[in-house]
């Protein structure tokens, strides 16, 4: 039995710089993030990615940035993602369903870069995906893990490709 599954972690798409007046959770998408979104659902479209479980931030800018990517289940919208560290992004990951072979994570950083960079295996992920997160994780980031074994206790995390919307 094929024990791989897919964990997709993506920083939201670019949004409107904070102004007095709106909170941080209440930052749009702007044009730019739109279109940043819609290129990375044409990725995922291309790629055949049917996603599973969908893991989202409360924050618009983060279930603006998922909306777009029409993943084609519900939203899983979590206080607790909202610029989370790397722990809680985990755990949440970790409690997903065994029949879940796709995991998208939409969230902020430093959580989710954090996350990518901890997960990835030096000795078995792609060198040039490496190399891209290790430049920066800017906003409509989303890296491509590949895990072996459950989401509970992965055998192995492979970091296969880097996405930029």
């Amino acid at each position: 039995m094929d024990e791989r599954r897919t964990l997709l972690l993506l920083r939201h798409a670019q949004a409107v710089d904070f102004s007095p007046g709106r909170g941080d959770i209440d930052r749009p998408l702007t044009d730019a993030g739109r279109a940043q979104a819609d290129h990375l659902a044409e990725i995922l479209a291309e790629q055949g990615m049917r996603v599973d479980r969908v893991l989202c931030s409360t924050a618009l800018r983060t279930r603006e940035t998922a909306e777009r990517l029409n993943p084609g289940v519900d939203l899983e919208l979590l206080e607790d993602l909202y610029n989370a560290g790397s722990e809680t992004i985990e755990r949440h990951v970790a409690e997903s369903d065994p029949g879940q072979r796709v995991v998208l994570v939409v969230g902020h950083a430093p959580g989710v870069p954090t996350l990518a960079h901890a997960l990835a295996d030096e000795q078995t992920s792609e060198p040039t995906a490496l190399e891209s997160i290790a430049r920066g994780y800017p906003p409509a980031t989303l890296a491509v893990l590949e895990v072996t074994g459950d989401w509970a206790e992965p055998a192995g995390v492979r970091l296969v490709e880097v996405w930029h919307g």
